[in-house]
């Protein structure tokens, strides 16, 4: 059985060498042969395989699944030393240690099996290292594989759900290479098992042309992001005992992905212990401008903000490989790409109604933190800086205050409030008075309880989100000149010192303005906001813009707002937050979102 095949870069998904394949300094670098398929690796030249993708995590394998034996099997042409090399990290450091090697040599492709010992399952990753003897030297493919009676294995069936919003592009592309690389494919080790469920929640998709039998589209009200997922998992309980669904993945609408993820993770399940059966497989994020780079592998919520977990890391590094492998307590996983057990998604248990922003961790908090990521199980997404918009003031302070009072009531209304004021004041030194007014309606409309939730419609409130937000427009539609040279400097980073003395004094707002500057939408550090007449909040990916100005008058309106704000928090909070907890069983029911997404109108009107 295949656990894991090796991978070639792609320009469909990433092109990185080092994120497949290693080569070493001085050394002439290997090449793809398109004709061959195949990779060329020249005389005298090493290709070590201790990479994102093509590394293997023995220690989870070995750990998790029923897995007993080991193989890589390797598709070699040409004459190859080969190296097995087991990696692991303690502390800080790497350690490799070779504990096999052995001469291949094949005129034409051939499959040279290399075995395994399990004695080295204890943790970190096993690779091979090849080293070219030979002039005609290629590497065509391989696999690490194990056998096992078909009867030791689980019985998988993978529900994909995705929820979309006017983004047929992203959709359509990702149904296309779902259905040529796993639907419609019987080879693939997912045919027959893997189904897609899309909440439209734009209601634009051409269902006629798009759905079939594995692929259901279901025109949906717009309640968000959770309102969508809770739409495709009430469909995927639906679809039984007709379709037998053992896991859910919810899945955005807008990613990149490579099928070899979904392969790799329905492997995983198949083998699984009786004892990790309830295990959330975590795919993580890598960023579509790097892709190198992973911006995010599962997270911890700490009652003020997202710990992101593993953030950053530059994957084309074998430390950080390593450093990905090792296991540590986390909350919850992003519905990027989070494979759930269907024990977990039932009518009683589905999303709570936060439209957008933090309906994943709450769930993940409400379902426990039974996680398990691996290396090469991912997703690419564009960077969230790309997607700046000032509803999420509205919304991400609303839903932290729903999320801590089912989950973290013990953090009381000190936090939120430490919360409000330092938005507040970051949206004062960038002069976003909209944003102001968004935080403090997303207090003020927790504060008006559960049933108030409940009663407004979400579309509606969205609209009105919206339109009270600061809207992106062309450049030529401003009336502030755009600075580029301005733009590029304010993307630089600054003391913290110099930025926290300034901010003590509202960045310079009761001295003299300055001229008005250009700055990044999403970063806008305070430091090039300082003492500026007028701010061109300037978005790169759109070209797009607008404008802030500063007014002394607002910003010290705004100050006692705030507290004002503060103190309503320190008298009705805790009221508030009980009506939350007394409502959370209901509004994760099936028959709140029934209601709620007009689905017994539907019925009835069928």
């Amino acid at each position: 059985m295949i656990l894991q095949e090796l991978l070639f870069p792609s320009t469909e998904t990433c092109s990185t060498m080092e994120m497949y394949f290693r080569q070493r300094p001085g050394e002439r670098a290997p090449w793809r042969d398109p004709e061959a398929d195949a990779l060329r690796v020249p005389r005298w030249s090493h290709l070590d395989l201790n990479t994102y993708f093509n590394s293997f995590s023995i220690g989870k394998w070995a750990k998790y699944t029923r897995m007993n034996n080991l193989t890589l099997e390797l598709e070699l042409s040409g004459e190859f030393q080969v190296q097995l090399v087991h990696w692991e990290m303690l502390g800080k450091k790497t350690f490799q240690h070779v504990f096999a090697e052995r001469v291949c040599r094949a005129a034409e492709k051939q499959t040279f099996r290399l075995e395994i010992p399990m004695q080295l399952a204890g943790r970190g990753m096993v690779c091979c290292s090849l080293y070219a003897l030979g002039e005609e030297c290629a590497l065509h493919g391989g696999a690490y594989t194990t056998e096992i009676e078909p009867d030791r294995l689980n019985e998988v069936n993978i529900a994909v759900d995705i929820c979309t919003f006017k983004r047929e592009p992203f959709i359509e592309r990702n149904l296309a290479l779902l259905n040529r690389e796993i639907i419609d494919n019987p080879e693939s080790d997912l045919h027959g098992h893997l189904d897609v469920f899309i909440a439209d929640n734009g209601k634009t998709l051409n269902i006629p042309r798009l759905a079939s039998d594995r692929v259901h589209i279901f025109p949906n009200k717009n309640a968000g992001g959770s309102g969508g997922f809770a739409r495709g998992m009430m469909e995927i309980i639906d679809s039984a005992p007709a379709r037998a669904f053992s896991h859910v993945l919810v899945m955005d609408d807008d990613v990149l992905i490579h099928t070899d993820a979904l392969a790799r993770t329905y492997r995983l399940l198949r083998l699984l212990k009786p004892e990790y059966a309830g295990k959330t497989i975590a795919g993580a994020m890598l960023r579509l401008d790097n892709r190198w780079k992973q911006h995010e592998s599962c997270g911890v919520w700490t009652g003020r903000h997202v710990k992101r977990g593993k953030k950053s890391m530059d994957l084309r590094r074998v430390d950080n490989v390593l450093r990905n492998e090792v296991e540590v307590p986390f909350d919850f996983n992003a519905w990027w790409y989070s494979c759930i057990p269907m024990t977990k998604v039932t009518n009683d248990n589905l999303p709570m109604p936060m439209f957008i922003r933090m309906d994943d961790i709450e769930f993940g908090l409400r379902t426990g933190s039974d996680i398990l990521s691996m290396n090469g199980i991912c997703l690419w997404h564009e960077p969230f800086k790309y997607r700046f918009t000032s509803s999420n003031e509205y919304y991400e302070i609303r839903n932290l205050m729903m999320m801590n009072a089912i989950h973290r009531p013990g953090l009381g209304w000190r936090t939120v409030a430490t919360q409000v004021l330092y938005r507040t004041l970051a949206n004062l030194v960038r002069y976003r008075y909209k944003d102001c007014e968004l935080l403090f309606r997303g207090v003020r409309d927790y504060l008006a309880g559960a049933e108030a939730l409940t009663r407004r419609d979400p579309a509606a409130l969205h609209q009105e989100i919206m339109a009270a937000s600061d809207k992106f427009l062309p450049l030529s539609e401003l009336d502030l000149p755009f600075d580029e040279k301005a733009y590029r400097k304010n993307l630089k980073k600054n003391t913290r010192f110099i930025q926290k003395a300034r901010l003590v004094f509202l960045n310079g707002l009761f001295l003299p303005p300055k001229a008005p500057t250009t700055v990044d939408a999403f970063l806008a550090p305070p430091w090039a906001c300082y003492r500026r007449k007028a701010l061109l909040n300037y978005s790169e990916v759109t070209q797009r813009g607008f404008v802030t100005r500063r007014s002394v008058l607002k910003s010290l309106g705004y100050c006692f707002k705030a507290l004002g704000l503060c103190f309503r928090l320190m008298v009705g909070y805790k009221t508030a937050g009980e009506t939350y907890r007394q409502a959370h069983k209901v509004l994760t029911s099936r028959a709140f979102w029934d209601e709620y997404l007009e689905l017994n109108d539907e019925k009835g009107a069928r």
